[in-house]
């Protein structure tokens, strides 16, 4: 699968999409721009379908951390071979606000890799940078299917 660059930042991997500003960001890049003012804070993120690359994921299945979008779900529930192997999956719901990014990809599940010159412009994430003091508001939603 060919990796989607970050809008912002087009070095970095797109992991999130935000539908407010149309863009398809990599976490770093996404703390950047949604920890700018109390408006951005608000926007919504989802990550994005890993299928077809252009929209944010609505469901999840366990049996492979595949994450599909409302169009992509549908097409592979109508194909009966894939169907059988996903039958176990969850509804996702986006986040807002400005959480850690460990604690982005450890919801998402996905893994962060860590450099050690952090620049704020630069798309990287670093251990050692301590996060903002503006940025504890946040929410994560999860939902089951039924």
């Amino acid at each position: 699968m060919m990796l989607l660059p970050c809008d912002y930042y087009d070095s970095k991997t797109a992991v999130l999409f935000c539908r407010a500003d149309s863009a398809k960001l990599c976490i770093s890049c996404d703390q950047h721009v949604h920890s700018a003012n109390a408006l951005s804070l608000k926007h919504v993120r989802s990550q994005i379908c890993n299928n077809c690359r252009n929209e944010p994921a609505t469901v999840r299945y366990a049996t492979n951390n595949l994450v599909l979008c409302n169009d992509c779900d549908s097409d592979t529930h109508n194909s009966s071979t894939i169907a059988s192997s996903l039958h176990t999956h969850h509804r996702l719901h986006g986040f807002s606000g400005c959480p850690p990014a460990l604690e982005i990809a450890a919801a998402l599940g996905i893994e962060l890799k860590f450099n050690s010159n952090y620049n704020s412009g630069s798309g990287n994430t670093s251990s050692s940078r301590k996060e903002s003091g503006s940025c504890r508001r946040w929410r994560i939603r999860r939902a089951r299917c039924r």
